[in-house]
């Protein structure tokens, strides 16, 4: 079905907007709760969203805040992911993709200067699958090692967010109160091992069943970019 994606900020959402966001979110997660729903809701700067072309009912969302740290002595930003969904009915369309790359790459291209992430932490592999499919280097990575600088920068991303939640050795993140995926939503069986990047999606996160999150890191730069980003990017000035 067709779908129209924006970038919003945060504050200019509607109370229906945040409802419909909600239950969405509560049809897919079990143990969501409003209070800890709003509560990450307000703490982002934008929230990507989607709606049905035809009716203009809201189908799917992202929301997203920007981060400043120094790491090693060097100045980064990096663009944390929050709840993301999508209803069902949507799984085929490319809008938030689409919103979203566009939207944060005009960000990274404006401070040629500063080195720009995308920090976020997934219990489901469909999330973690949009590494592969938009970038080249991404970690975790079934096929090399996470180079030194990268390391320190998602281990001060993921400490500064969750504190003890987050353990370095494994890589994920246990909150208390996770809310976890429902049945049939993302499950993993034989079928979805034999992609490689499922089965080690699988290998890293055993435990992504109980709510358990895996926190992954990539840059934002024009030559970690594949086609595919490099399609959606068109006609924005991205250096090859």
């Amino acid at each position: 079905m067709p779908v129209a994606g924006r970038v919003v900020e945060v504050a200019s959402l509607s109370k229906g907007q945040r409802d419909r966001m909600f239950e969405i979110i509560s049809a897919y997660f079990d143990g969501a709760t409003r209070r800890v729903f709003d509560r990450d809701l307000d703490e982002k700067h934008w929230a990507v969203v989607l709606s049905d072309a035809d009716s203009g009912r809201l189908c799917g969302f992202s929301t997203l805040k920007l981060i400043e740290e120094e790491v090693a002595g060097t100045t980064i930003r990096a663009f944390f992911s929050g709840d993301t969904i999508i209803q069902r009915g949507y799984w085929a369309s490319m809008a938030l993709e689409r919103a979203w790359i566009r939207f944060t790459f005009s960000h990274a291209l404006q401070d040629p200067g500063v080195r720009y992430f995308w920090f976020l932490v997934v219990n489901s592999y469909r999330s973690f699958r949009y590494l592969p499919v938009y970038t080249k280097a991404y970690y975790p990575n079934p096929d090399y090692e996470m180079p030194a600088f990268e390391r320190a920068v998602l281990d001060r991303l993921a400490s500064q967010r969750y504190g003890e939640e987050y353990d370095a050795v494994r890589g994920v993140v246990r909150m208390e109160g996770g809310w976890r995926l429902r049945p049939g939503v993302a499950d993993i069986g034989e079928p979805e091992l034999r992609d490689p990047r499922i089965a080690f999606f699988q290998q890293r996160n055993p435990a992504w069943r109980e709510g358990v999150e895996l926190a992954c890191l990539t840059e934002f730069s024009p030559d970690n970019v594949n086609r595919f980003a490099r399609r959606i990017l068109e006609g924005m000035s991205v250096p090859r």
